[in-house]
């Protein structure tokens, strides 16, 4: 229920400040900051478990194989459109 509340929070502040651009530039930046001290304690936190830590090889097969096969139905899916709709 916090959440929805810290999100409608959010909307009316951002609502009644939207032609403010000192203020959007400044919750840009501020948003910004976040993330990387998010993903600074995500990154603790990982190194902090051992199971992640004994497995890391495991998960980062896993994580090989999703990317580079991510890629390649990217590559796949953009020739079709490529040749449908933007080949002459």
């Amino acid at each position: 229920m916090e959440t929805l509340l810290f999100l409608g929070g959010g909307i009316l502040l951002g609502f009644l400040l939207r032609k403010k651009n000192n203020m959007r530039a400044a919750v840009d930046k501020s948003i910004t900051v976040m993330i990387w001290v998010l993903l600074l304690f995500l990154g603790i936190s990982i190194g902090a478990n051992q199971q992640v830590i004994d497995n890391i090889h495991v998960i980062g097969g896993k994580a090989l194989v999703l990317t580079i096969g991510g890629i390649a139905g990217s590559i796949v899916c953009s020739y079709f459109v490529y040749r449908k709709y933007f080949k002459a």
